[in-house]
C-alpha cells in the first residue's frame, strides 16, 4: 500500500461488546446523542487549536512549512493532537499544496471522530491524485464514521483494484459488512486480512465477533483466543471472549474472562446482562446484585437491570 512519509494511519475497528448496562446484546454503538455531543465537544475543540498561535522557539523559522510539519510530527509522537493539529496547519498556510500534511489532518479528524471534516481533507488530496491508496483509507474510515457504508465500500474496492494486499482496506470491508449484519462476508474479508497479515490481532477479534453473531461460538472463542495470544493487552477481545465462553455453557470461564476485560463489577454486571438476555431471572438477579455490591458507580445499570429481571421473574411465577 503506497502511503504518503510520515502519514499516520488510524484505523477503525469494530468496536463491539462491551457490554456496560442492561441494554443486552443489541447495545453496541453509542447513542446518536452521545456521539453529537461529543462530535460537537471535539470540533469546538479543532477550532480553539487552529485560531491559537502559541509562542515557537527561535530557532524555528516562520516561513518554512517542513518545519512546521515536523514540530507537528513531534507533538504526534507524544500523543498532543491538538497541538499537532495547530503545526499541521500553520504548514498548509504557508504552502496550501501539501498534500501529505493536508492528510495528516484528516487522519486526526478521523481520531477525533469528525468523520465529516475528514472526509472533505481526504477529498481535496484526492482531487489532485486520484490513486493515493492511503488517502482512499482515509475517505473509507470517514464514510464509515458517518455511516454512508455502501459509499465506503466503492472507496474501499477502488484501494483493493489498486493494491490487493491491503490487509487494512480489507478489515474495514469486514466492519462494514458486519454493520450491515452481512456476517459471512465479514468473515471472508477477515480472513483475507489474515491470509496477508497473520499477526492481526484486530482481523482475529473481528472475524470472532463475526463468527459469534452467526452463532458459530466454539469458533468464535477460538478466533478471539487467537487474537489475546497476539495482543494480550486487549481488554475488547477479553469481553469477546466471555461471551462466547457464556454461550459455549462455561459461565465460571465466562465470568474470570470478562473480569480480564474490565473489573469485577463490569464483569457481574455483564453476566447479569447475559443471564437477563437468555431469560436466567434468578442468575441475573444474583449478577446484578453483586455488581452494586462490588461498586456503588454500578448501582444505576445494575439496578435497572435487577428491577427488569425481577419483574419478569414475577411475571413467570405467577399463576
Amino acid at each position: 500500500m503506497r502511503k504518503l512519509p510520515g502519514a499516520p494511519v488510524f484505523l477503525i475497528t469494530l468496536a463491539l461488546f462491551f457490554l456496560s448496562g442492561c441494554g443486552g446484546l443489541k447495545n453496541l454503538l453509542p447513542s446518536s446523542s452521545d456521539k453529537h455531543y461529543q462530535r460537537m465537544l471535539e470540533q469546538q475543540k479543532m477550532k480553539a487549536a487552529a485560531s491559537e498561535d502559541p509562542e515557537l522557539p527561535d530557532k524555528l523559522p516562520e516561513n518554512d512549512p517542513e518545519a512546521f510539519e515536523r514540530m507537528g510530527d513531534a507533538y504526534l509522537k507524544q500523543g498532543n493532537l491538538d497541538m499537532a493539529f495547530i503545526q499541521y496547519r500553520k504548514a498548509l498556510r504557508i504552502d496550501s499544496g501539501r498534500l501529505g500534511t493536508r492528510q495528516k489532518i484528516g487522519y486526526l479528524y478521523l481520531k477525533k471522530g469528525l468523520g465529516a471534516e475528514a472526509l472533505n481533507e481526504f477529498n481535496i488530496v484526492l482531487a489532485k491524485d486520484q490513486r493515493n491508496t492511503s488517502a482512499l483509507q482515509g475517505k473509507a474510515n470517514a464514510l464509515v464514521q458517518l455511516n454512508r457504508l455502501p459509499e465506503a465500500e466503492k472507496v474501499l474496492q477502488e484501494v483493493t483494484d489498486i493494491d490487493g494486499r491491503s490487509w487494512q482496506s480489507y478489515l474495514l470491508f469486514g466492519t462494514v459488512y458486519d454493520r450491515q449484519k452481512r456476517y459471512e462476508e465479514a468473515t471472508v474479508a477477515y480472513r483475507k486480512v489474515l491470509d496477508i497479515n497473520p499477526k492481526s490481532a484486530s482481523a482475529y477479534n473481528n472475524l470472532g465477533v463475526s463468527l459469534f453473531l452467526m452463532g458459530k461460538y466454539r469458533e468464535s472463542a477460538e478466533s478471539l483466543l487467537s487474537a489475546i495470544s497476539i495482543d494480550p493487552s486487549n481488554s475488547q477481545s477479553y469481553n469477546n471472549l466471555g461471551l462466547s465462553l457464556f454461550k459455549l455453557g462455561k459461565y465460571s470461564e465466562a465470568l474470570e474472562t470478562l473480569k480480564k476485560g474490565g473489573d469485577e463489577a463490569s464483569a457481574y454486571n455483564n453476566m447479569g446482562v447475559l443471564y437477563l438476555e437468555e431469560k436466567k431471572y434468578d442468575q441475573a438477579i444474583e449478577y446484578f446484585e453483586k455488581a452494586i455490591e462490588a461498586k456503588p458507580s454500578y448501582y444505576e445499570s445494575a439496578h435497572a437491570g435487577l428491577k427488569k429481571a425481577k419483574a419478569a421473574l414475577k411475571s413467570e411465577t405467577k399463576p
